[in-house]
C-alpha cells in the first residue's frame, strides 16, 4: 500500500500562525478568489508545495481545482432553502406516520385533512401513499401496524388478506 495514496489516508489538520504580512496577503487571495478560509489556505499551501518540487503535476491539478471553487451566494441561499425543505420532509413522515398509527381512532374531518395532505404529497414521503391506501380501505382499515409498517410496497399491502 502507497502511504501517500489515497487508500486508508486520513486528512489531516494543522494549525499555523501567520506574520501580519502573511495574513494580509492570505486575507487578499481570499478576496479576489472568491474563497473561504480554509479554500484560500490549501490554495496557497497546494500552489507552495509544487513550486517548491514536492507535489506532483496530477495531485497539483486535481487540488488547484478543488480549492479553487468559490464561495457564491446562490449556494448559500440553496443550502439554507433544501435544509428547509428537509425539515419540512421529515414533519411530514413523522406526520403520516402518527397518522397511519391513529387511523383507526382519528374523526373523519381529520382522515379527509391527512387524505388531502397524502394526495398532495403522494410523489414525495412514501408513508403518504400509506395513508391513501387506508382511506382506500375504509375508516377501520388499520389492520396490523407492523405489517403496514414494515411494507414500503402499498400493493403488496393492500393485496394481504384481513
Amino acid at each position: 500500500m502507497n502511504p501517500l495514496g489515497r487508500e486508508g489516508f486520513k486528512e489531516h489538520g494543522i494549525l499555523l500562525y501567520l506574520s501580519p504580512a502573511l495574513y494580509i496577503g492570505f486575507t487578499r487571495l481570499q478576496a479576489d478568489k472568491g474563497l473561504g478560509r480554509s479554500y484560500a489556505g490549501l490554495l496557497a499551501f497546494t500552489e507552495g508545495l509544487h513550486s517548491i518540487g514536492y507535489l506532483n503535476e496530477d495531485d497539483y491539478l486535481t487540488h488547484i481545482k478543488r480549492y479553487s471553487q468559490k464561495l457564491t451566494e446562490q449556494k448559500q441561499e440553496s443550502t439554507l432553502q433544501q435544509s428547509k425543505e428537509k425539515e419540512a420532509r421529515i414533519k411530514l413522515e413523522q406526520q403520516f406516520s402518527d397518522v397511519i398509527k391513529q387511523w383507526a381512532t382519528m374523526k373523519e374531518s381529520s382522515r379527509k385533512y391527512y387524505v388531502k395532505k397524502a394526495l398532495e404529497n403522494k410523489d414525495k414521503i412514501p408513508n403518504a401513499k400509506l395513508v391513501l391506501a387506508l382511506a382506500r380501505k375504509g375508516p377501520r382499515a388499520l389492520r396490523n401496524e407492523s405489517t403496514i409498517e414494515s411494507s414500503g410496497n402499498v400493493e403488496e399491502w393492500e393485496r394481504r388478506p384481513p
